[in-house]
């Protein structure tokens, strides 16, 4: 059934329940506390009606004691003694009334008198007694006792025992009134933020991921599990609209960066097609130079797509770093030296070191990272790497002589299809993600990279990896 209620319905029941079920206990137990109370009034009461006449009874007791031969009383028992009290009391209220000095309306449902020993002298057994003390030179000589009222002995005892369950009545009436009420507005108020949350759920469903939530559902006062609710649906949000329009920005760059070579490929072949140009070794040279183009471009499209999915493979393995630097290294001295370029290794860091990490894959992070040096760098000019240790990090710098970046460029070095205008040209043959990727296989290997001025006058590249654990 609660299945069929709406959630402000559902809300309302679960509050206006408690507080029911918490106003009904609170109902019952001060009523409770009340009975108990009055019960205790009642037996005081009732203690100070006794009173009179224990003190009728002990006043009796040490005035026959008192009266009769210390020879006499020695013959008589502790209840031939009572009884001699009781007769004599009886005998003065019916002709001397004014001595036994009690109330004439006084009277007792039951009366009950008991010696110290345990032995009654009159009355019956008594269930719930009310009791007082009988006393002699202060000594306690008897117990009287008599039953706890069950009624009010008094109509002004009525009244106040009824006035008072009124108010409970009427206080418990105006509290789950107000309980409702209460009930009620926090369900309206929850009810509302909900809807909140579920139209701007469907909107991001929609593909809006640019809505804001209310501030009632964001502002710093709120700290239930709705505001941080609503704070990780914003964040999702704001996550998913960076993410759209990095897609978008991605799929842009892509179009753009593969207009240029099929558009000079488009133009050739109309040429050779419309008798232009005639289709000699020249211009298979140059369609073979815009189709490597593209094929360098798709490679490193797939290899960041790979990278930022997660779905590249890595096999690491122990790596003593600077080894493999030393050999890398030698890989590309031909190819500086044929661009009048002096690439230098320089190591502070023990030939012990190592690392754990993916030979292949950290070998084309720094192949990125060379080609670019070798590709910008200005002859006759110096490539420099070096090797050293920082903490629990392995450091690799990479950095070359002019020309430089600007400042302004460094943060964004490291973004897809990013190239400064001055000196980072696709003319270059550069795709723009060899720096991108390299960012994602240094991460994958809880490494960093990141750039700053060389200097030597051009760009420095540092590449951050954890030494291995011995």
């Amino acid at each position: 059934m609660l299945r069929r209620l709406s959630t402000q319905q559902q809300l309302f029941l679960a509050i206006a329940g408690t507080g029911v079920f918490l106003v009904i206990v609170v109902l019952l137990g001060v009523r409770s506390y009340f009975l108990q109370n009055f019960s205790d009034y009642l037996a005081e009461q009732e203690q100070r009606r006794l009173q009179q006449v224990a003190v009728v009874l002990s006043e009796y007791y040490e005035t026959i004691h008192r009266q009769m031969p210390a020879r006499v009383r020695a013959e008589f028992s502790e209840r031939e003694l009572w009884r001699q009290v009781i007769q004599t009391i009886q005998r003065d209220s019916v002709i001397n009334p004014e001595r036994v000095n009690l109330d004439p309306e006084l009277s007792f449902s039951a009366l009950t008198l008991e010696t110290v020993s345990g032995e009654r002298i009159f009355g019956p057994d008594i269930r719930e007694p009310v009791s007082v003390l009988v006393l002699a030179k202060g000594q306690i000589i008897a117990t009287l006792s008599t039953e706890l009222p069950t009624s009010q002995m008094q109509p002004l005892d009525e009244v106040f025992r009824e006035q008072q369950m009124q108010s409970l009545l009427w206080a418990g009436a105006l509290a789950l009134l107000v309980g409702a009420l209460v009930a009620w507005l926090i369900a309206s108020r929850l009810r509302a933020r909900l809807a909140l949350l579920k139209r701007t759920t469907q909107e991001i469903a929609a593909g809006n991921y640019s809505s804001e939530l209310s501030p009632r559902l964001l502002g710093s006062e709120q700290r239930d599990d709705i505001a941080e609710l609503a704070r990780a649906l914003q964040s999702m949000a704001t996550t998913l609209n960076n993410t759209e329009q990095q897609r978008r920005a991605f799929m842009a760059d892509i179009a753009h960066e593969l207009r240029t070579p099929l558009t000079v490929l488009k133009g050739e072949l109309e040429a050779v097609e419309d008798g232009i140009r005639e289709p000699d070794r020249v211009l298979c040279a140059r369609l073979q130079q815009q189709t490597e183009q593209l094929t360098r471009l798709v490679a490193d499209i797939d290899t960041l797509a790979q990278a930022q999915a997660g779905g590249m493979s890595y096999q690491r393995r122990s790596l003593a770093i600077r080894a493999w630097l030393e050999q890398q290294i030698a890989q590309f001295q031909p190819l500086a030296q044929q661009q009048q370029l002096d690439l230098r290794f320089t190591a502070t860091a023990a030939a012990e070191i190592t690392v754990f990490a993916d030979s292949a894959r950290l070998q084309q992070a720094l192949q990125n990272l060379l080609q670019n040096s070798l590709r910008y760098t200005q002859a006759p000019g110096v490539i420099q790497v070096t090797l050293t240790t920082s903490g629990t990090a392995v450091l690799i710098e990479v950095e070359d002589s002019a020309p430089g970046v600007a400042n302004e460029h460094l943060e964004h070095l490291f973004e897809r299809f990013y190239r400064t205008e001055s000196h980072r040209q696709r003319s270059s043959g550069g795709s723009g993600l060899g720096l991108a990727i390299s960012r994602q296989i240094c991460q994958a290997h809880q490494g960093d990279i990141c750039a700053e001025p060389s200097a030597l006058g051009g760009l420095k590249v540092t590449i951050s990896l954890p030494r291995e654990r011995s």
